[in-house]
C-alpha cells in the first residue's frame, strides 16, 4: 500500500475548489488500488494508461482534477484479457474484478477494480483504507481497434449495437419468446455462437453481451490505425476515433504521490477532447458526486438508521441573553471598584472607630487582591498595581490615626485602572495555522492600531486523526508565525479569566472535521462563553459559484453547515455572492425558519479585510513576474518555441534592473519531454542552463508552491496557476508564440 503524509488528508482548496477530507480519503484508497494494478500489470508486461479526467489531472494537474473523484485507465483488449485472466489470482486479499461476466448487476462493458466487497465502519478495515468505510477502485476502459474498412468497421457496430439492445430487452422482459428465439437464433448466425434461450434471463444476458464484446474485438492490429472505446461511446452514437499512434509508447509522469503511465500522445489526445486543456473549466463529469453517496443512501436504508452526522442546535446558533453577564478580569476589577466606592462613602458617615477599622481592612485586603489580579494578568511592576500600594499607605495612615483624604486618593487609583484596564477592549485571535494567518491579518493590522485595544494572538494547537476520532499526532506551529505578531501559545492565556470583547477564529469545525480536529476547550460553543462577539473569518478562498454548480453547492456542507459557523455570532465570508451561497445552505440544513438568523449572521468581507496581492516591489525594489512555460505550449509551438522563449527572456532581461523574473518550467517537461521531441527538449535545457549562468532570475518547479504565489504577475502559457493569479488580484497576460 501507498504511504500519505497525515496533511494529505486535510480540507484542501486546490485551483479554487473545495475538496473535502473524505474525497481525498477516497483519492487514497482509488490510489491503493492503482497500485496493485501497476504491481500486476509490470509483473506480467501489461500495458495500461491514464484515461479521461485522470489523463487530464495527470498532465494538467499531477494529480486529481480537483472536482473529480474517480479513477480511469484504459487497455488495448489483448491486455485488458490478459488482465482479467491473471489478476484475480495475484491480488491481495479484498481486491476484485468487477465487470458484465462477474456482476449480474453491472451492465457495462468496462470493468472495475475495487479492493473491498462490501461498506465496512470496523476499526482494522478503517485503518487499512484510510478511514474510507465504502467500496472505491478504479475503472478500465477497453480500446478496440477500428478497420480501415468504414464499411465493415460500421456493419461491426451495429451488430454489436443490435446484440445489447436485444440482451437489455430480453433481460427486461421486453420480449415475446418468438421475438426472443428469433433474435438468439440470428445472432447465433451472425456471431458463430451457440446461445441457448434460458429460463435465467440475466446469464441470458451475460452471454449475449459477450457475443457483442467479442464482435466489437473483430479487427486485428495490422488492418487497423485507429481505435475507439466499445463502452461507453460506440454504442451511443459517438464514434471515438483514437490514432493508434498516440499510444505506441507511454511515459509516467507524476500523480499525487505515486506516477501513472500516459500515452506518448496525451497533448493531442487532450486537445481533442478538451480543446485548451490547460485552461480549468468545471465540467460536472459523468456521475453522480462524490461517487460514495450512494453507497451511503444505500447502507442507510438496509440499516434502517442514519449516520451520525452533526445537526443543527438553535440555542447554539442564537446567543443566550445572560451569555454577556458572565465575568472576566476587568468586570471582576470594576465591581470591586464599585464596591469601594460605596464602603469610602458609607465610612464618610460613620462614628464608631472600630467600625470604621474594619471597612478599612476589608477595603484594603480587597485591594490586595485586586492587584493580585492585575499582577497576574500584566505582571509585576504595573501602574496600576503600584497605584493600589500607594492607596493601601493611604489606608494605613487612616487606620493609624492619621488624616487623610481617602475618597480623593481612592478617586485617583479608580481613574489609572478605568483607563489602563477596564476601558480598554481586548481582543483574542485564536489561529492554527500559519498559512491560514493572511486571512485574517489584515483585521489584526487594523485593530492593533487601535490605542484603547490590547490585541492578543495565540496559537492552537490542532492533532490529525483517525477516522473515528483517536488523535495520532498533535502540531504546534508556534514556530512559524512570524515574530513581528508576538504569537503565545494558547495555554498561556486564560480566556475564562480574560473573557476578551472579541474573539477570532479561522477553525470552523470544532470536532466535525475527518482530518484534524482541536482541544475540546477551543470548540466554538465554548468560546462563545468566555467573549462578548465570537466572529469566525473564511481562511480560504474559492472561485465563485452559484448553486449551478453542483459539485461546489455540495462540498459546502464541509466548511459551511459547521459549529464555527452556526456558533458565531458574525462570520465573514470571501464574497457578496458567496454570502448567499452561505444563507441558502444553512437554510436548507437548518429550516426555513432559520433564515433570518443566517441573514443577520453571515457577512461579505469588506474590502479593507479581504487578502488581494496586489502588485508590490520586492525587498530589492523589484517587481516579480512569473514566466510560465507549460509542457502542452511547447508541444503545440514546436518549430518556434525555443526561439520564442530565448527572446521573451532576452526582454526581461533588458529590464533586469526594474524586474525579477522567476521561470517555471512545467515539471512534466522534464519528465517526458526528451521522449516526445528530444531535439526541442535539449534547447530548452539549454536556454535554461545559460539563464541560470547568468542570474538574471530564477527557475522553479510548478511544485514550489511558494515561490509561485511570491510573484507579483503572471506571463506566459495556460495553466492552473492563472486563475490563482486572477483571484489575487494580480495581472496575468497569456503568452503568444506566433508574436
Amino acid at each position: 500500500m501507498l504511504q500519505f503524509p497525515e496533511e494529505y488528508f486535510e480540507d484542501e482548496v486546490r485551483d479554487g475548489f473545495y475538496v473535502p477530507s473524505m474525497i481525498k480519503r477516497a483519492w487514497a484508497t482509488e490510489l491503493d488500488v492503482l497500485d496493485e494494478v501497476d504491481r500486476i500489470c509490470r509483473k506480467y508486461n501489461i500495458t495500461y494508461y491514464a484515461e479521461w479526467g485522470t489523463l487530464l489531472g495527470a498532465i494538467r494537474h499531477a494529480g486529481y482534477v480537483p472536482w473529480d473523484d474517480d479513477l480511469d485507465i484504459g487497455m488495448r483488449r489483448e491486455d485488458y484479457v490478459k488482465f482479467c485472466k491473471v489478476a484475480p489470482g495475484e491480488f491481495v486479499e479484498g481486491y476484485q474484478i468487477i465487470n458484465f461476466r462477474t456482476n449480474k448487476d453491472f451492465h457495462h462493458f468496462l470493468a472495475r477494480v475495487v479492493c473491498k466487497n462490501r461498506i465496512c465502519f470496523e476499526d482494522e478495515h478503517l485503518r487499512r483504507y484510510h478511514g474510507f468505510p465504502y467500496l472505491a477502485g478504479l475503472d478500465i476502459y477497453v480500446h478496440d481497434n477500428v478497420s480501415k474498412d468504414k464499411e465493415a468497421q460500421g456493419k461491426c457496430e451495429k451488430t454489436a449495437e443490435y446484440i445489447v439492445a436485444v440482451a437489455d430487452a430480453i433481460e427486461a422482459g421486453q420480449m415475446s419468446a418468438a421475438d426472443e428465439l428469433a433474435a438468439v437464433t440470428r445472432i447465433n448466425m451472425i456471431c458463430g455462437t451457440d446461445i441457448k434461450v434460458q429460463q435465467d434471463k440475466c446469464q441470458e444476458r451475460i452471454e449475449l453481451y459477450a457475443a457483442a464484446e467479442k464482435v466489437f474485438a473483430t479487427f486485428k492490429d495490422e488492418d487497423c490505425e485507429e481505435m475507439t472505446q466499445m463502452m461507453p461511446y460506440s454504442l451511443y452514437g459517438n464514434h471515438m476515433r483514437i490514432p493508434v499512434k498516440y499510444y505506441e509508447r507511454v511515459v509516467r509522469v507524476p500523480f499525487e504521490n505515486t506516477t501513472i503511465p500516459v500515452p506518448i500522445g496525451f497533448d493531442d489526445m487532450l486537445k481533442s477532447r478538451y480543446g485548451d486543456y490547460m485552461r480549468l473549466v468545471r465540467n460536472a463529469g459523468g456521475h453522480d458526486y462524490p461517487f460514495y453517496e450512494s453507497q451511503k443512501k444505500q447502507l442507510e436504508v438496509l440499516m434502517d438508521f442514519k449516520l451520525p452526522e452533526y445537526t443543527y442546535d438553535e440555542k447554539k446558533a442564537v446567543r443566550a441573553a445572560d451569555l454577556d453577564e458572565l465575568a472576566g478580569y476587568r468586570k471582576i476589577l470594576k465591581n470591586c471598584l464599585d464596591n469601594i466606592d460605596k464602603q469610602i462613602e458609607e465610612i464618610g458617615h460613620m462614628q464608631n472607630v472600630e467600625v470604621i477599622r474594619e471597612e478599612l481592612v476589608d477595603i484594603q485586603q480587597t485591594v490586595i487582591d485586586m492587584g493580585g489580579l492585575i499582577e497576574k494578568v500584566k505582571g509585576e511592576g504595573t501602574e496600576s498595581v503600584r497605584s493600589f500600594e500607594k492607596f493601601c499607605d493611604v489606608i494605613y495612615e487612616i487606620y493609624q490615626g492619621n488624616n487623610a483624604d481617602i475618597k480623593a486618593e481612592f478617586d485617583k487609583v479608580k481613574r489609572i485602572i478605568e483607563r489602563d484596564i477596564i476601558a480598554k477592549k481586548e481582543e483574542l485571535f485564536l489561529v492554527s495555522k500559519a498559512s491560514e494567518w493572511k486571512y485574517i491579518e489584515n483585521v489584526w493590522k487594523k485593530h492593533k492600531e487601535e490605542r484603547d485595544t490590547e490585541i492578543v494572538v495565540a496559537v492552537v494547537p490542532y492533532y490529525y486523526k483517525e477516522y473515528y476520532g483517536s488523535i495520532k499526532k498533535e502540531v504546534n506551529e508556534l514556530d512559524k508565525f512570524a515574530t513581528d505578531i508576538g504569537a503565545i501559545d494558547s495555554a498561556q492565556y486564560d480566556m475564562e479569566l480574560h473573557h476578551p470583547d472579541i474573539i477570532y477564529i479561522q477553525n470552523p469545525f470544532d470536532n466535525e472535521n475527518r482530518a484534524i480536529g482541536i482541544d475540546r476547550k477551543y470548540y466554538s460553543d465554548r468560546l462563545k462563553c468566555c467573549t462578548d462577539k465570537l466572529i469566525y473569518i473564511q481562511s480560504f478562498e474559492l472561485e465563485e459559484f452559484n448553486e449551478s454548480n453542483e459539485r461546489e453547492y455540495k462540498n459546502m456542507a464541509s466548511f459551511c453547515t459547521v459549529p464555527g459557523v452556526i456558533n458565531a455570532d458574525v462570520a465573514y465570508v470571501q464574497s457578496y455572492n458567496m454570502r448567499n451561497m452561505y444563507i441558502k445552505k444553512l437554510t436548507e440544513f437548518a429550516g426555513k425558519e432559520t433564515e433570518s438568523i443566517w441573514n443577520d449572521k453571515i457577512h461579505a468581507k469588506p474590502e479593507w479585510m479581504m487578502n488581494k496581492e496586489h502588485c508590490i516591489a520586492n525587498g530589492n525594489g523589484k517587481k516579480k513576474i512569473l514566466f510560465y512555460t507549460s509542457i502542452s505550449g511547447l508541444m503545440q509551438n514546436s518549430e518556434i518555441a525555443a526561439g520564442k522563449i530565448k527572446n521573451v527572456l532576452d526582454i526581461f532581461k533588458q529590464y533586469s534592473g526594474q524586474i525579477e523574473v522567476v521561470w517555471c518550467v512545467q515539471s512534466l517537461v522534464d519528465t517526458v519531454m526528451e521522449d516526445i521531441d528530444k531535439k526541442l527538449y535539449e534547447q530548452i535545457i539549454a536556454i535554461r542552463n545559460q539563464y541560470n549562468i547568468e542570474q538574471i532570475g530564477h527557475v522553479c518547479s510548478d511544485r514550489d508552491k511558494d515561490m509561485l504565489n511570491s510573484c507579483d504577475a503572471y506571463y506566459g502559457d495556460t495553466s492552473s496557476i492563472v486563475q490563482d493569479y486572477r483571484n489575487a488580484g494580480k495581472p496575468v497576460m497569456i503568452m503568444d508564440y506566433e508574436i
